[in-house]
């Protein structure tokens, strides 16, 4: 049974991403587990329900597939929804800032199903996003892309130091970490962090590297060949292991978001591809073959007699490449029926002649 994503955030068909957006503050508030400690686990399950409607209606194009087909393709050949298809967490998190405050946040919650997000240091991570076309993503396609990072010096291995001599930092004493406790009397909270003063290495240079500065890093511009797969779904997160900043000797990875860009008259389903097909009045009536260009491809489709204006004719396995996968999605071919503003004498007499025909037929049958 289809998903009714507006039933579940309360609102109508027509509502407006505003109004969208309320909804989801209410209910997520309403439903996050930290405030439901009696009944912690059927409000984890309500919370993930309103999350995947939120994910579904606050994207213009899942809400427009949703809107016409009743389901959404989170991935590849999957319509069910995890915590790794949430593409809005950057709002989330801000939603419920705003609603919990500093202290509330996400609590436990938000550690077990994202992850622990508590700062251990500089995030030396990097993301970047990559524009692909529809086409790319059926044939598969690799792209260059450029960005700024910062590297491992070379002259000090990415120590910082000269000749890459430290010492253990006097503010942490090697631990590389520090620990701050606030509040009083039997309330009080403590927070682990990296050592402000050696970044959590928990040592120091003797003598700064003159090159990076003590830094362990330099300043660079690199150049990295994405490799697009075919049938990459939209916003896809590809890695690329030590592509990222480096600090003090830690490298993190660089993430690719590919965004697939609009191709016009096609629409994206998950793996399905829809079309526009016009064909004349007798076409429909009586039947035809005909020729479908997609891309660099030429796709045969044949139109039964009697086919009805919207109808969607399915030529199955000339979608979308699934990702990973052998198989492929499925061509939807919506017909349109043209109606010609002129006609010659003869056309009108044919089409009287037919009308007249088909006024005898409705006449008989109700006999």
């Amino acid at each position: 049974m289809a998903k009714d994503y507006y039933s579940t955030l309360g609102v109508q068909k027509t509502a407006s991403q505003d109004e969208i957006k309320k909804a989801f503050r209410q209910l997520g508030k309403k439903f996050h587990p930290d405030l439901n400690p009696n009944n912690k686990k059927e409000a984890e399950e309500k919370f993930k329900e309103v999350s995947e409607a939120y994910e579904v209606l606050s994207d213009p194009q899942k809400r427009s597939n949703y809107d016409r087909f009743g389901t959404v393709d989170f991935g590849p050949g999957r319509s069910d929804f995890t915590w790794d298809d949430f593409t809005h967490y950057s709002e989330f998190s801000d939603i419920f800032e705003r609603i919990f405050g500093s202290f509330g946040g996400m609590g436990g919650f938000g550690d077990s199903f994202f992850g622990n997000t508590r700062s251990r240091g500089p995030d030396l991570d990097l993301v970047v996003r990559i524009n692909v076309t529809l086409e790319d993503v059926y044939y598969g396609a690799k792209k260059n892309i450029r960005y700024r990072r910062n590297t491992l010096c070379h002259t000090c291995n990415g120590t910082g130091a000269k000749d890459g001599k430290l010492s253990y930092c006097n503010t942490c004493g090697g631990t590389g970490q520090e620990r701050i406790t606030q509040g009083s009397g039997f309330v009080r909270m403590v927070t682990v962090t990296s050592c402000r003063k050696c970044g959590g290495r928990g040592k120091l240079p003797i003598e700064a590297c003159k090159d990076c500065k003590g830094y362990g890093s330099i300043s660079a511009t690199e150049e990295v060949e994405i490799n697009i797969p075919r049938g990459v779904p939209d916003n896809q997160k590809i890695r690329y292991k030590g592509k990222g900043q480096a600090h003090q000797g830690s490298v993190g990875d660089l993430f690719v978001i590919v965004a697939v860009n609009d191709q016009k008259g096609i629409v994206r389903n998950g793996s399905d591809l829809i079309v526009r097909k016009e064909i004349s009045f007798p076409e429909a009536a009586l039947g035809s073959e005909s020729e479908i260009s997609l891309f660099k491809e030429s796709i045969s489709l044949k139109v039964p007699a009697g086919t009805q204006p919207g109808e969607i004719i399915r030529v199955k396995g000339s979608g979308l490449p699934r990702m990973g996968g052998s198989t492929s999605g499925d061509l939807l071919v919506e017909i349109s029926v043209s109606v010609p503003k002129h006609v010659t004498g003869k056309q009108k007499e044919l089409l009287q002649q037919f009308e007249d025909e088909s006024g005898k037929k409705r006449i008989w049958n109700k006999k």
